[in-house]
Formats: structure tokens, sequence, C-alpha cells
């Protein structure tokens, strides 16, 4: 699986080299609602992403992320990769879908897992921009029962 997701991002980032009129890299924090068998938590997420805009509107992005989240009786750590794929909708507008894949440490107990989702994304100025992305994730627990993980947040990004 590790290798796969490897492989993966190495081909998603020679891909967006190609054929692409505008690269940007950023950084980026966020907060978000999340679902983790069924007890509603505040997850907390910070990575790296970059997303090139082609020729055609359309965008490719990958994004690398780590989040935490505070449950009841422990924490759940996170790292992640997002592939999206998206188009510029309206002006600066632009709406992507993502499919993923997460690493989590629920307190000690690992778990992995696939997923997809939606997202929008707008500039507020020429460095900072605003996305608001659901996700849902299907992950398989090694020493607690499989669960679904989904969350709903804000993303604010830097842009360099």
């Amino acid at each position: 699986m590790k290798k796969v997701l490897c492989l993966a991002s190495l081909v998603a980032l020679i891909a967006l080299d190609s054929y692409a009129k505008d690269y940007r890299e950023d950084i980026h924090g966020g907060i978000a609602h999340a679902n983790f068998m069924q007890d509603n938590r505040t997850a907390f997420t910070a990575g790296y992403g970059i997303t090139k805009s082609l020729d055609n509107k359309m965008l490719l992005g990958v994004s690398f992320d780590a989040d935490f989240v505070d449950l009841a009786d422990g924490s759940l750590i996170g790292a992640g990769t997002d592939f999206k794929v998206g188009y510029n909708v309206w002006e600066r507008l632009n709406a992507y879908g993502i499919l993923g894949a997460k690493l989590q440490s629920v307190d000690g107990d690992a778990a992995y897992g696939l997923g997809f989702g939606v997202g929008v994304d707008y500039p507020i100025n020429k460095d900072l921009s605003a996305a608001v992305e659901y996700k849902d994730y299907t992950m398989n627990a090694s020493n607690i029962s499989d669960y679904d993980y989904k969350t709903l947040g804000l993303v604010l990004k830097y842009a360099f």
C-alpha cells in the first residue's frame, strides 16, 4: 500500500509538470467538522499542496496533509495525500473532485483507507485563497473496528 501511494504521488508530480501554464505551491491550514465512529469532533489540518492550471481551464493538484482530532478518550493523528482534478468554473472560482489516501493512528491503533470528496476554492488575493472541502474515507483498522471518517472543513492556503 505504501509503495503504491509513493508511486502514485511521484507520477502525479511528474504529470503536473507537463502541459501547464500556471504552477502554484501552497502551505495550508484548516479546521473541519469531523465525524469519527458516529462522534462529531473538530479536526485541525496543516499541509503542503501543488496545483497546475492547464490551458483548457482544467486543474490538477496534489496535497500532503497532517491532521489531529481530540477524541473523548484519546486522540486521532493522521497523514494523507489527496489528488485533485477540477475546473475553473467562473472567473476565479475553482471546483474539483478529490481522491485520497490516509493513514491514521487512533490511540496507537493503526488505520489506513481510501476516500473521495469535493471542494471549491476561491482566491481572496494574489497569495491567499480559501477552500471548502468535503471528504469521506473508508478506514481499515488493525485493533479496532473499521470505520468511516468524514470531514467538512474550511482551508486557508498561502501560495508562494
